[in-house]
C-alpha cells in the first residue's frame, strides 16, 4: 500500500490534459513503425493482421519472420529484441511491437491512440499497452490510462526508446516469459482502457502451452476489464 500510494503521489500532479494542445496535423501526421511478429505458416494469422491494419497509415508495417526456438517464449524474446535493435538503429522515439493474433476493438480510434501514446511519453512510461490479460494493481494516470504493476499478453504494445538498451541488455531465461519478463526490467507500465487491442483466441499458442485452451485467452482479457472497470468506477467515485 505504501508502494501504491507512492505512485499513486508521482502522478497526482498530472492534470490528464498533457495532449489536448496536439494539433490535427500533429494527428493527422502520426506514423510509428509497426514491427509484426509472425511465422510464415501461420496463414489465417497473416490474414488477420492484414485485415486489422487495412488503411490504417498510422502503422508503418514491417512484418517480422518469428525466430524459431523450441522453447516459444525464447523464441518471441528473440523476435522482439530483433525489432528494438531496428528501432534503435533507424533512432526511432518509439515502437510498436505487434503479435499476429492482435485485434482492434471498438474503441480504437486514430486520435485517441496518438493522444495515449503522447501522453503516456509525457508521464515517463517505458511501456505502453493496448490491452492485457492480467495485472495486479492499476492506477489511473490520466484520463483513459493507467500505470499497472505487472501485465500479461504482449500482443499490441508501444516501447518507448529509453527502455531499448534494457531490453537489449538483459538476460532472458528459458523459463522465463516475455510479459512477466518485461514486467520485472521495465519500471514504468501503462495500459489504454477501454482496451484497443485484444488477442483473438485461435485455441493454441505458439508461446505458452498454459493457453492451448480454447476460450481461455478471452476468460483472460474478459477478467482485466471487469477488474480496470471496477477500478474506474472506484476512482470517479472518490472523485466526484
Amino acid at each position: 500500500l505504501q508502494v501504491i500510494d507512492k505512485i499513486n503521489a508521482y502522478f497526482a500532479e498530472s492534470n490528464g490534459n498533457e495532449t489536448e494542445l496536439l494539433s490535427d496535423e500533429v494527428i493527422s501526421n502520426f506514423r510509428i513503425s509497426t514491427h509484426i511478429i509472425h511465422l510464415p505458416e501461420r496463414v489465417d494469422r497473416q490474414k488477420l493482421y492484414e485485415s486489422q491494419f487495412a488503411d490504417r497509415k498510422e502503422f508503418e508495417i514491417v512484418s517480422i519472420d518469428a525466430c524459431k526456438h523450441p522453447i516459444g517464449a525464447v523464441g518471441l524474446w528473440k523476435s522482439i529484441c530483433m525489432a528494438i535493435s531496428a528501432a534503435k538503429k533507424n533512432n526511432d522515439d518509439a515502437v510498436l511491437l505487434c503479435e499476429d493474433d492482435h485485434i482492434f476493438t471498438r474503441h480504437y480510434t486514430r486520435e485517441s491512440f496518438v493522444r495515449k501514446v503522447y501522453a503516456a511519453a509525457e508521464n515517463g512510461a517505458d511501456l505502453l499497452s493496448g490491452g492485457i490479460g492480467g495485472f495486479g494493481n492499476a492506477l489511473p494516470v490520466s484520463n483513459g490510462l493507467y500505470w499497472v504493476d505487472w501485465l500479461w499478453c504482449t500482443q499490441f504494445i508501444v516501447i518507448y526508446s529509453q527502455s531499448y538498451d534494457a531490453i537489449l541488455n538483459a538476460e532472458f531465461g528459458e523459463k522465463d516469459v516475455a510479459d512477466e519478463f518485461l514486467s520485472r526490467i521495465l519500471l514504468n507500465k501503462m495500459v489504454i482502457y477501454p482496451f484497443v487491442s485484444e488477442q483473438l483466441d485461435f485455441g493454441y499458442s505458439d508461446v505458452t502451452s498454459s493457453n492451448n485452451e480454447n476460450g481461455k485467452i478471452t476468460r483472460h482479457f474478459d477478467a482485466a476489464k471487469q477488474r480496470l472497470q471496477r477500478i474506474t468506477e472506484l476512482n470517479q467515485s472518490i472523485i466526484g
